[in-house]
């Protein structure tokens, strides 16, 4: 028969080494705000930027009616970007890539016929090959929000 282990009763740390050990963890954590900071800085910004293309282009960038967006858009927004009040390039391929990244915009992308530029108007087929893409990115993305969600529900 094999032992049960002893169980054994742990004294609370005294306040000094509470003390020590509160101080040498105290960079981590302001290490782990600013970059918490960084991250809220960068999502305000994106969010902004889609707010201006919403703005800019309601018939294309329509956030409760997501139409899937015609291939290298991106070129045609550049001339846009001279006026004041616009986004760099840089932050504009970021918001594009967190736009198209979006679960309910890659459904529209899966389930629909046409691609559509600025004007809101169709310009091409959606192709096989890019909804089969738009479903590989689709489970990946839900894939990953389930082993998060069960990363969180394990006991400790």
């Amino acid at each position: 028969m094999t032992e049960r282990p002893k169980l054994s009763i742990k004294k609370p740390l005294s306040l000094n080494k509470q003390s020590q050990l509160f101080q040498a963890l105290k960079p981590l954590q302001e290490q782990r705000q600013k970059e918490n900071d960084i991250k809220q800085k960068k999502r305000k910004v994106i969010k902004e930027t889609i707010s201006w293309l919403n703005e800019q282009f309601p018939a294309c960038f329509n956030l409760r009616n997501l139409k899937p967006l015609k291939l290298n858009i991106d070129k045609d927004l550049y001339p846009f970007l001279e006026k004041p009040g616009s986004p760099s390039k840089a932050i504009l391929r970021k918001a594009l890539t967190y736009y198209t990244n979006n679960l309910h915009y890659l459904k529209t992308l899966i389930n629909g016929t046409h691609r559509y530029d600025l004007k809101g108007q169709k310009v091409e087929e959606i192709t096989q090959e890019h909804k089969a893409f738009a479903q590989n990115k689709l489970d990946q993305i839900l894939r990953f929000m389930e082993s998060k969600k069960v990363k969180n529900l394990k006991p400790i």
